[in-house]
């Protein structure tokens, strides 16, 4: 695939089957892997019963350069997650086709080695990498709604124009500015308490 040991990896999961023991090998291969437990602070998996580290999960996946679902079958969270970087302007998200894979695996692991990027790379070529494409059963509406609930480029009603390009820089301009406005509400918040209190003196008085 062309990664070398120098690519950040940010692994999106609860706890692990088998734990570091079975990651120790991927962990050599890429030293800069994380967890939200190593970026977040604090606990996040015993905040709001995990919720808070499913979001920062769900935001990391959202905004990566690329994602990779670590499995096939029903997810909501992957499915969403791909529709919506589907939606952000066609983000790449490998999908690759692990029942073509798995034997071409098998073959290296038994010592037939040869060729085995050839034969890696010709599957990959069939791989969808967040690019449209029309849904085919049993493709999850969730994880490609192209063409029906899409933008259009020419569109009349503005409510019907694609996302701007810069579409990360928005997200974190609407981030800053919710938080600016929950500050300045609670200023306001205590702006009114102490105007309150003041008032409530001069009538005693």
């Amino acid at each position: 695939m062309g990664y070398d040991s120098t690519t950040r990896i940010y692994l999106a999961s609860g706890k692990i089957f088998g734990g570091k023991r079975f990651m120790k090998p991927f962990k050599a291969m890429f030293p800069r892997l994380e967890n939200h437990s190593m970026v977040g602070t604090g606990k996040l998996e015993e905040n709001t019963r995990g919720l808070a580290g499913s979001a920062v999960d769900y935001m990391v996946c959202l905004l990566s350069d690329i994602f990779i679902p670590t499995y096939d079958g029903p997810s909501n969270f992957a499915n969403n997650l791909m529709g919506h970087r589907l939606y952000y302007g066609f983000q790449t998200t490998i999908t690759p086709n692990r029942k073509a894979l798995a034997p071409i695996f098998m073959d290296r692991e038994e010592g037939h080695a040869s060729g085995f990027e050839k034969r890696v790379r010709q599957v990959m070529l069939n791989t969808h990498f967040g690019t449209p494409h029309r849904r085919i059963h049993p493709e999850s509406f969730y994880t490609n709604s192209w063409p029906e609930c899409f933008c259009q480029t020419k569109a009349r009603n503005h409510a019907d124009h694609c996302p701007p390009d810069n579409v990360n820089d928005v997200l974190e301009s609407q981030f800053q500015n919710k938080e600016d406005i929950g500050v300045e509400a609670n200023n306001q918040i205590d702006f009114t308490s102490q105007t309150e209190e003041l008032a409530g003196g001069h009538e005693l008085s």
